[in-house]
């Protein structure tokens, strides 16, 4: 299953970096994370449903609630938001 930007349920998000939603590579890095960026938030999310493969579109919605109302402001790379969710 892959996430695109209209099963993404906020719409308030900007689009200015047309790769990182469809970039291949799953593994995280230390590129900025932005989470009012729709492509940072698809690329997330892709991550999410291959690192959980059970995960639903659904997940994806709880997914986008979490990052945009509980990640703390202090964590600005893929990696650390990756943990982040690992933890959470």
């Amino acid at each position: 299953m892959e996430i695109k930007k209209e099963d993404l349920v906020f719409n308030h998000y900007t689009w200015y970096d047309g790769t990182a939603g469809t970039r291949q590579d799953m593994s995280p890095t230390r590129n900025t994370f932005d989470r009012n960026n729709g492509a940072h938030i698809l690329w997330i999310a892709n991550w999410y449903i291959t690192e959980y493969p059970g995960s639903e579109k659904a997940d994806i919605a709880k997914l986008e609630t979490l990052l945009s109302d509980k990640l703390p402001s202090g964590l600005m790379s893929e990696k650390s938001v990756c943990n982040w969710l690992a933890n959470t």
